[in-house]
């Protein structure tokens, strides 16, 4: 798949495949004509990112991420790995990289990234299908991403990402038709801009979150939140390692260890001091 215009353009691969396969590595490499390591970092240039495995129905959307949860994708992999070694090498990105010119791939890394995406191919009937929406900086650049399968161990889950905007009090629903296994919350303090340099920006550690609950039961309602700011690096990294590369350096919660076996359609609430901010809220799922 490849883009070379300015304006953001929308294009679907279709991946067929001779055997099963468990995900999808995509590969990123950015093409600067003006030979200055490419303005991209990765996710700078990308509006969209859906992964569709039709014959998983009504979730055939693995991954459907757009706009300000583009930055979530690093994290899509690191929680579709079976453990902390493998969340590692999942993806290229530190999944706390802001989305600039200079993050999400830095040096000479800058304008190459890969992310493996959980899939767990069922049938070889129905073809996969990937959609990007890109652009490119200026119109002698380039923007080519590739695919490739593959066959290590992925967790079978996928995803459901929502931009919850100036919280106060906010409710989110999660599909009844899949299974909620683990729920990741990151604040936010720039929002994304396609094409645009110091786009996007993960917030501090705060303490203006006052309350977290799951489906408002007492035995997951938390009014210290701080309380859940260790679990994504519990999955992701086994634990921080004491660098502002660690989700707990951010004004991020989550809910994986633990989490209660519930059916149906279930809501996060959140309740913060008003026009404190913006959240990401990241539902990960499982086939009911």
């Amino acid at each position: 798949m490849s883009f070379g215009s300015t304006t953001a353009e929308e294009k679907t691969v279709v991946l067929k495949s001779t055997k099963l396969y468990s995900g999808i590595r995509i590969s990123f490499v950015y093409t600067d004509a003006a030979g200055a390591a490419g303005p991209f970092s990765c996710l700078e240039n990308v509006a969209k990112l859906v992964v569709d495995v039709p014959e998983y129905g009504n979730n055939s959307r693995r991954v459907d991420l757009s706009g300000n949860t583009i930055a979530l994708l690093p994290l899509v992999s690191q929680l579709g790995a079976t453990e902390a070694q493998d969340a590692a090498s999942a993806a290229s990105v530190r999944s706390t990289d802001p989305i600039t010119t200079t993050g999400g791939g830095t040096g000479t890394s800058n304008g190459f990234a890969y992310f493996d995406i959980p899939v767990n191919k069922l049938n070889l009937d129905e073809d996969a299908r990937i959609t990007i929406n890109a652009l490119v900086q200026a119109a002698s650049d380039t923007l080519e991403v590739a695919f490739a399968f593959l066959d290590y161990p992925l967790r079978q889950v996928f995803f459901r990402a929502y931009d919850a905007v100036n919280v106060a009090s906010h409710q989110q629903w999660f599909p009844a038709d899949g299974v909620l296994r683990g729920i990741a919350i990151a604040g936010y303090t720039a929002g994304w801009t396609q094409g645009a340099a110091n786009a996007f920006a993960f917030g501090t550690r705060s303490t203006d979150v006052t309350k977290i609950s799951l489906n408002g039961e007492q035995i997951t309602t938390y009014s210290n939140p701080v309380l859940l700011g260790a679990a994504i690096d519990e999955i992701v990294s086994g634990g921080p390692s004491g660098t502002t590369t660690d989700w707990m350096s951010y004004n991020s919660f989550g809910l994986f260890k633990g989490f209660p076996p519930l059916t149906g359609a279930q809501y996060i609430s959140i309740d913060a001091a008003a026009g404190t901010g913006e959240y990401l809220i990241f539902g990960v799922m499982s086939d009911a």
